[in-house]
C-alpha cells in the first residue's frame, strides 16, 4: 500500500500498461493529474499538442499503426468538448484510446463551477461524450481511480474496440488514498480473441466449397484482428478473389492476382462488378455501411438479396444488420479465418480459372479507365497518387481525410501492407491528416509517412506543423492547393448541374480567388516548404522531401479544371435532388 494521488495513480497505472506517450492541453480542469507526470518524465513523455481534437487524432492514428492505445488528458469544459470530434472519428471506426478530461470537484456539482454543464444535470459533460465512446467512467472517490483504470483499458481493447471517457473531477486528482500496488497481473488483463462456433464455421466451409463465384469482402476488423496472413491464407486456397472496404484497405496487397480491389459508392468499378455478379459472398470484419453498399442499391455494389451471404464479425450487432445472412459467426476475423481454413482442407474445392482470368481482365479495366483521364496539361490529384506510389515502399504510411484526396487514394493509391493505409473512413473527418501523420509517425518511426491533403482538411489542424517540428519528426504533407472544397463543387455540378456550384471556392467579394501561401506558412512554423506548380516538379519535389529531416509541406498548385478535379464515381451515393431540379420543365 502507498499513499497516492488520483493523478498519480493515473501516470502509474498508464506507465504499467507500457504507454509511452501522454497527449494534451494542462488547464486549471486538469493540473492534478500533470502534475503527477512531472516527477515521471523518465518513463513516460508527455506531448504538447495546440488543439485538442488532435491529441485525439493522434491517438487515433497510433493505435491504426501500431494496435496498442494512447491516452489523452484535457480539463473540463471547452478544452475537453473539443475531443468530441476525435472519440467520434475513432468510435465510427473501431479504434482504442484512453480520454481522461477533467471535471468539476465532487462536492460543488451543480453549483456552476466555471465552465461546468449542470442547468438539466450537475456537472453533465459526460452525457455530451456519451453517443460516441465505447465506455464512460467517472470514478468519484480516489480509491476508485484505479479499478477504473484496468477496466477502462480492458474495454478498450476487447472485442471490438473503441475508445473511452474518464471524467475524473478535479479533488479526486489531488487528494490522496492509501492505494495498493498495481499488478496487472491480478486477474484483471483480458483476453481478446473470440472464438467461433464451431458448427457455423463448417457451414461457411460447405456453402463455400459449392460455389461457383465466390468474394471474400475484407474489412476494418481483419486489420484490428491482424488477420492479413490468414485471409491470404484462405483467399488463395479457396481461389476467389479478395475485395476490400474503406477500412480494410491493404490487409491483402492490391497487387496480388486476386485482389478485386474495393465495393461502394467510392469503390472501383472491378470491385463493384466482382461483388455484384458473386453467388456467394464471405464478409469478415466488416458492417456493410451505407459507403460500402451503395445506399443499399441493389446491383450497385451487391445483389442481395439473391447473394448468399456468409458474415463473420466480432460484433453480434453487425451480422444480419442491413442484408440477409445465410449464415453469421460471432468470431474475431483472425480465429475465424484460421478454423475456415482448417475446415476448407478437408473439402474438395471447385477450380476458379477462368473466374480468377475475369478478376484479372476487370482490374485492368479499371486501369485503364484511371490513367484515361490523365490529361497532357495540368496537375491533378490522380497523377499526383501515381507519382506518390512511385516513390513509397510497400511499407510507407499513407493518409487521407475527407474530400477528393480520400475518395481517389483509395480507388488510386495501391496499398500492399496492413496499417499502411490510414483515413477516418465511417465518419469521414476533415482535420484528421495532420495530426493523424504525428500519429503514424510516432507509432512508425522508421516508416516513411506521407498525409496528403486538400487545402480545406489542412487548414483545419495545421497549427499541428508547431508539435510536428518540435518533435522533429520526419513527416510529409503533399498538400493539393485547390482554393476550395472542390470535392463538394465536383458533386454539386453532377448533381445539381454544372452552373450549380456555390459557395466551395474560396473567393474573395471581389471574386477573386483567395489562399493561404502554405509554403510560406510552413517556413513560419519552422518546417520546410516546397511549392509545385506543374507535375514535372512534384516528383523531384516528393523525392526531395521524404530524405529531409524534419516536416517538410509540398503545396501542389492543382489544376481547378473539373477534367483534373472531378473522380470516377464507380458505385452509388444516395443524395437526392432538391424537387425544383427533378420536377417537369426544372431549370
Amino acid at each position: 500500500m502507498s499513499s497516492r494521488t488520483g493523478g498519480e495513480i493515473v501516470a502509474d497505472h498508464l506507465i504499467a500498461e507500457g504507454v509511452p506517450y501522454v497527449l494534451g492541453i494542462p488547464g486549471h480542469g486538469d493540473m492534478g493529474v500533470f502534475d503527477a507526470f512531472k516527477d515521471r518524465t523518465d518513463r513516460i513523455e508527455t506531448i504538447q499538442v495546440r488543439h485538442e481534437q488532435s491529441a485525439g487524432h493522434i491517438a487515433d492514428a497510433y493505435y491504426r499503426v501500431k494496435g496498442e492505445p494512447l491516452a489523452t488528458i484535457t480539463s473540463i469544459g471547452p478544452g475537453s468538448a473539443n475531443m468530441a470530434m476525435a472519440l467520434a472519428t475513432a468510435y465510427v471506426d473501431s479504434q482504442a484510446m484512453i480520454s481522461i478530461t477533467g471535471a468539476v470537484q465532487t462536492y460543488m456539482d451543480g453549483c456552476g463551477v466555471l465552465q461546468e454543464i449542470e442547468r438539466q444535470r450537475d456537472a453533465d459533460f459526460s452525457s455530451m461524450l456519451r453517443p460516441v465512446v465505447k465506455r464512460g467512467f467517472y470514478p468519484h472517490r480516489v480509491d476508485q481511480v484505479q479499478r477504473v483504470m484496468h477496466r477502462a483499458f480492458n474495454s478498450a481493447v476487447t472485442g471490438r474496440p473503441g475508445p473511452v471517457h474518464i471524467e475524473l473531477p478535479i479533488d479526486v486528482q489531488s487528494h490522496a488514498a492509501e492505494i495498493p500496488e498495481i499488478d496487472l497481473g491480478n486477474h484483471r488483463a483480458t483476453h481478446t480473441v473470440v472464438h467461433p462456433d464451431p458448427d457455423g464455421i463448417e457451414q461457411i466451409a460447405a456453402i463455400l466449397a459449392g460455389a461457383k463465384r465466390p468474394v471474400i469482402l475484407a474489412g476494418g476488423g481483419c486489420i484490428a484482428a491482424r488477420a492479413h496472413a490468414e485471409l491470404r491464407s484462405v483467399a488463395e486456397l479457396l481461389g476467389a478473389p479478395v475485395i476490400t472496404t474503406m477500412m480494410g484497405k491493404g490487409v491483402f496487397p492490391e497487387d496480388h492476382p486476386l485482389c478485386a480491389q474495393h465495393t461502394g459508392a467510392n469503390g472501383t468499378a472491378c470491385g463493384n462488378q466482382i461483388a455484384r455478379t458473386a453467388d456467394v459472398i464471405l464478409a469478415i470484419g466488416t458492417r456493410f455501411a451505407e459507403q460500402n453498399a451503395s445506399s443499399y442499391q441493389f446491383g450497385a455494389s451487391y445483389s442481395m438479396p439473391g447473394t448468399t451471404l456468409l458474415h463473420v464479425d466480432v460484433d453480434p450487432r453487425e451480422i444480419g444488420k442491413n442484408y440477409p445472412t445465410e449464415v453469421g459467426v460471432v468470431s474475431d476475423a483472425r480465429t475465424g479465418l484460421a478454423a475456415l481454413h482448417t475446415a476448407l482442407q478437408e473439402r474438395s474445392l471447385p477450380d476458379l480459372t477462368d473466374y480468377q482470368a475475369e478478376v484479372t481482365a476487370e482490374r485492368e479495366k479499371w486501369d485503364a479507365m484511371v490513367r484515361g483521364r490523365w490529361t497532357a496539361n495540368g496537375l491533378s490529384l490522380t497523377k499526383s497518387l501515381a507519382a506518390l506510389r512511385e516513390l513509397m515502399p510497400r511499407e510507407g504510411i499513407v493518409i487521407a481525410s475527407a474530400g477528393h484526396p480520400q475518395i481517389q487514394a483509395f480507388q488510386e493509391y495501391p496499398a500492399y501492407e496492413p496499417r499502411t493505409w490510414l483515413t477516418p473512413g465511417g465518419y469521414s473527418t476533415m482535420g484528421f491528416t495532420v495530426p493523424a501523420a504525428i500519429g503514424a509517425k510516432l507509432a512508425a518511426p522508421d516508416v516513411p509517412v506521407v498525409g496528403v491533403a486538400g487545402d480545406g482538411d489542412f487548414l483545419m489542424t495545421l497549427q499541428e506543423l508547431a508539435l510536428a517540428v518540435q518533435l522533429n519528426l520526419n513527416v510529409v504533407y503533399l498538400v493539393m492547393n485547390n482554393a476550395g472544397w472542390t470535392s463538394i463543387r465536383d458533386f454539386q455540378r453532377g448533381l445539381f448541374g454544372e452552373d450549380r456550384a456555390f459557395f466551395t471556392e474560396f473567393r474573395g467579394r471581389r471574386g477573386d480567388l483567395q489562399t493561404p501561401d502554405f509554403t510560406a506558412i510552413a517556413q513560419g512554423f519552422g518546417a520546410t516548404g516546397i511549392k509545385v506548380e506543374s507535375f514535372d516538379q512534384l516528383k523531384p519535389a516528393l523525392e526531395r522531401a521524404l530524405r529531409t529531416e524534419g516536416p517538410v509541406v509540398v503545396e501542389a498548385m492543382q489544376d481547378r479544371d473539373p477534367a483534373n478535379t472531378t473522380g470516377i464515381n464507380s458505385g452509388y451515393w444516395d443524395l437526392p435532388k432538391p424537387e425544383y431540379l427533378t420536377a417537369e420543365g426544372a431549370r
